[in-house]
């Protein structure tokens, strides 16, 4: 929970970088621009974070940006250390698309805000930085959560990586993004 912890982080110096102009850029994720990101990753955080509270699935809400994205992210994310700073690991989660524990829940909203991230700093030019071990973390969750199951709605193709690649690398490439392949950001799919 350590990673996430420092996902969060990194997101809040990535919006410091973000400027209002920015948001209508269009993303690496097709018909999804700026705010269509940062928007997601805030409520995919408080969904999440409600999932460590013991909650179940609520509804998507819209419009989290539209006044002020840094303060909505970082309330989302000062929720979000609070509720994981509680959570025992072990405890079970139940979200939409299976039952998880809190550990690997955990990751699944760290690997969504790493991906995101990139996404976001690949659209501004803005710098994403996040420490080697959040992106391993954030690696072996999506590999356990996403696998062979992989639904091509959700997630564009696996991008071939070169051996020896770093985490960072292989994760965003498990999920669809050239990075590190000298390939330009084309629109994987969310």
């Amino acid at each position: 929970m350590r990673a996430l912890g420092a996902a969060l982080e990194a997101w809040r110096d990535l919006l410091d970088q973000v400027t209002p102009a920015e948001l209508g850029l269009p993303t690496p994720n097709p018909g999804w621009d700026v705010a269509d990101v940062v928007d997601h990753s805030i409520a995919v955080t408080r969904k999440f974070t409600a999932f460590a509270r013991g909650a179940t699935d609520r509804p998507r809400t819209r419009d989290l940006v539209a006044a002020d994205h840094r303060a909505a992210f970082d309330a989302a994310a000062d929720g979000a250390r609070a509720a994981w700073r509680h959570a025992d690991p072990r405890r079970s989660c139940h979200l939409p698309f299976g039952t998880f524990p809190a550990e690997l829940a955990a990751g699944i909203n760290l690997f969504d805000l790493l991906a995101h991230g990139w996404d976001v700093a690949q659209a501004t030019g803005a710098t994403f930085t996040c420490s080697p071990r959040a992106w391993e973390t954030g690696l072996d969750a999506t590999w356990r959560v996403i696998g062979e199951r992989r639904d091509p709605r959700h997630y564009a193709p696996e991008v071939p990586v070169a051996p020896g690649a770093s985490a960072q690398v292989r994760l965003l490439c498990f999920l669809g993004r050239p990075a590190g392949t000298g390939t330009p950001a084309t629109r994987p799919r969310r």
